[in-house]
């Protein structure tokens, strides 16, 4: 028998493999790591940036048909992620319902966990134009400082900033979910204490929607709507 391609343990490269597909493979997982290390940096989600591209789906755009106009009520202000989904009317009206459960007082999170999970989530995954549409319209709302945002964007749960340990702890599932896609024993313990179960259940569900919309908005290259801030404009948030 010959040497083995990949240890059968670790799926690591085994001795059979020549030196150098080991280093190409070391040098693919140190970029696959630094990119979703908790530590992740504004340069590094602007490492592929794709929002100032030409748009590969086009939005719906005035005048709307009776049926398009029903579904962007159904979602809200005619923002651009909404135009996509309204696109076919029958899409619009399903994710509605849920959105009507989570942006509201019937969730079982605060407004300012539910947005601390969303601005986390969607940072990590790079998604401009979702983090830039919750920063503008629900970060004051959510009592998030300038400072606060800087953090949630590319800081860590350890940060000064998190005095409240119900903060910490959403930031830190929202890491693992994003990481792990899994939580410990000890981030679930976390999590529950602040939140509490069906709180935590919620936050499982947010932080999944939340990877969902950034490949949309990511992957369809939405462009940023008027007035949104952009990760560059981190440092400048006071």
């Amino acid at each position: 028998m010959g040497r083995p391609v990949a240890d059968p343990r670790t799926g690591r490269p085994g001795s059979g493999v020549p030196d150098r597909a080991i280093r190409t493979s070391q040098r693919r997982d140190q970029a696959r790591f630094y990119f979703r290390s908790a530590d992740a940096t504004v340069a590094v989600m602007l490492r592929n940036p794709n929002q100032n591209t030409r748009p590969r789906v086009a939005p719906v755009t005035p005048p709307y048909d009776a049926d398009t106009a029903a579904a962007l009520e159904a979602l809200g202000p005619p923002i651009g992620i909404f135009r996509v989904f309204a696109r076919r009317p029958d899409r619009a009206h399903g994710l509605a319902g849920w959105g009507r459960y989570y942006l509201s007082r019937r969730c079982a999170l605060s407004l300012r966990h539910r947005e601390l999970l969303i601005l986390r989530t969607t940072a990590r995954c790079g998604a401009e134009y979702e983090w830039g549409v919750h920063v503008q319209v629900f970060a004051a709302k959510a009592g998030l400082s300038g400072e606060q945002v800087r953090s949630v964007t590319a800081g860590h749960p350890d940060d000064p900033c998190w005095t409240d340990p119900a903060d910490r702890a959403v930031l830190r599932a929202a890491d693992a979910l994003d990481r792990d896609h899994d939580l410990s024993d000890a981030d679930w313990t976390s999590l529950v204490a602040g939140v509490g179960e069906d709180g935590a259940v919620d936050a499982l569900l947010i932080c999944g929607w939340y990877r969902a919309i950034s490949y949309v908005a990511r992957a369809t290259r939405l462009a940023p709507e008027p007035g949104a801030p952009l990760f560059a404009d981190v440092s400048a948030m006071t």
